[in-house]
């Protein structure tokens, strides 16, 4: 190797390590700044976590004007394009059996063995759904108005609200509690659905919040904002008792009922994954 080269060689290899140890550098200063913002976030400000239970619909929704012409539709059309069923079946060879026994007229004296005729069926269908009365759709708690009741709004989707004491004045909110060192988002919902609203069960849609919202504090000296993480969760079972010390009431609402008892801009954000 000639003297030329090996200079060469001797250069780049000089340059590699040069950029390298720039390029660590640069890199190193990258994370730094990462943690340092994401720290700053922490600082400025307090997270929360809220839990939107729902009961989901138990009976299905009436249908308006529209659907019930197109179900009436669909169900002529399937019916004229279907086949006989076996009691329709049995129904026309019993006709038949009927009208050849007359035609023939059998000797009198020798009756045949009673048996239940397809006829005889439908005179006994006809009776059972005369004494039939369906249930109605309303309940008692519809009637009184009582809102507390999950026996209401059957064919909607009710959710949980609390009369929740922040910043020391009671708000119409969704069960909520400060996030607290070491917890995921996830365990301080389930931590604020139990310590607020007692032993209801519920199951969590995913460990992902719904939605995020950013709220800026009442007080203009306070640099520190609100982060308010939303769950989904739908109600299996249990009845809400209020823990006293942070809730006074609570309320089953739908959807349209929310603008009785939430803040304006506290609702914008329960817009967004509300169905």
């Amino acid at each position: 190797m000639s003297a030329s080269t090996c200079r060469n060689f001797s250069k780049a290899v000089s340059f590699l390590a040069r950029w390298h140890s720039s390029s660590r550098a640069v890199s190193d200063l990258s994370f730094k700044r990462h943690i340092s913002t994401s720290q700053q976030v922490l600082k400025n400000n307090v997270l929360y976590t809220a839990v939107c239970v729902e009961r989901c619909p138990v009976i299905t929704a009436e249908k308006t004007k529209l659907e019930q012409e197109f179900s009436d539709l669909m169900s002529t059309i399937e019916l004229e394009n279907s086949v006989l069923s076996d009691h329709e079946l049995r129904r026309r060879r019993e006709d038949q059996a009927a009208k050849r026994k007359k035609e023939n007229e059998e000797e009198e004296g020798n009756p045949d063995a009673e048996t239940e005729t397809a006829l005889d069926l439908e005179d006994k269908w006809d009776a059972e759904l005369k004494a039939f009365t369906a249930a109605s759709r309303r309940t008692a708690a519809d009637e009184s108005g009582d809102r507390r009741s999950l026996d209401r709004c059957l064919d909607s989707s009710l959710y949980l609200l609390v009369k929740q004491n922040i910043g020391g004045k009671d708000h119409w909110v969704l069960p909520q509690a400060e996030w607290e060192q070491g917890e995921t988002m996830k365990q301080t919902a389930e931590r604020a659905l139990t310590s607020v609203c007692g032993d209801v069960k519920a199951s969590f849609l995913g460990g992902a919040p719904s939605a995020v919202a950013k709220f800026d504090l009442p007080d203009p000296q306070e640099e520190k904002g609100v982060k308010l993480f939303f769950y989904k969760a739908w109600y299996r079972e249990g009845d809400v008792t209020p823990n006293t010390d942070v809730a006074s009431d609570y309320v089953w609402v739908t959807k349209k009922e929310l603008s009785q008892y939430c803040h304006r801009g506290y609702k914008k954000q329960l817009k967004k994954f509300l169905l």
